[in-house]
């Protein structure tokens, strides 16, 4: 005898999210279906089940279809409204490759567009340098890089009785 279980749930809507998701970064990459299956390793009908949400993929399917599409894993299964636009900005970055200061320049006139300042903030701050001549990491503690604090700290511990 088969009980009812509070925590079946349907998953129906989940996986047509899941295939919207799918088709709508395909073709925001401009992919074909034939050769985003071919990517994937699948048959081009298996590629339509999957955007349909007529199939339920198997985890390796995922694995094989966010590397296709070259997103991490999760963003399959991120909601769209979630951030929207904001997947545009990722992408950017990564296509091109930006370093953290280029994202914080990107980020700085993104500032001045939609607050309506005439110039960009000043910039940050640079992280306190170690004490230790010549070091110049950040500081951890006691204005100290993580290796020189906790060298000093094994040195008290070994000096207290």
């Amino acid at each position: 005898m088969r009980s009812s279980s509070p925590l079946v749930t349907d998953t129906s809507g989940a996986l047509r999210g899941l295939a919207r998701r799918i088709r709508a970064l395909r073709e925001r990459r401009g992919l074909k279906q034939e050769d985003f299956a071919a990517r994937c390793g699948i048959s081009a009908s298996f590629a339509s089940l999957l955007e349909r949400g007529e199939r339920s993929p198997s985890y390796e399917t995922l694995v094989q279809v966010a590397e296709a599409l070259g997103v991490p894993l999760a963003d399959l299964f991120r909601e769209e409204d979630e951030d929207a636009g904001a997947h545009r900005l990722v992408d950017f970055v990564r296509k091109n490759a930006l370093s953290r200061p280029e994202v914080d320049r990107l980020l700085a006139v993104a500032e001045v567009l939609f607050t309506g300042r005439s110039e960009p903030p000043p910039p940050a701050a640079p992280p306190p340098e170690c004490r230790e001549p010549g070091c110049g990491k950040p500081v951890l503690a006691r204005e100290l890089c993580g290796a020189h604090y906790h060298r000093e700290r094994r040195a008290r511990a070994k000096a207290e009785p």
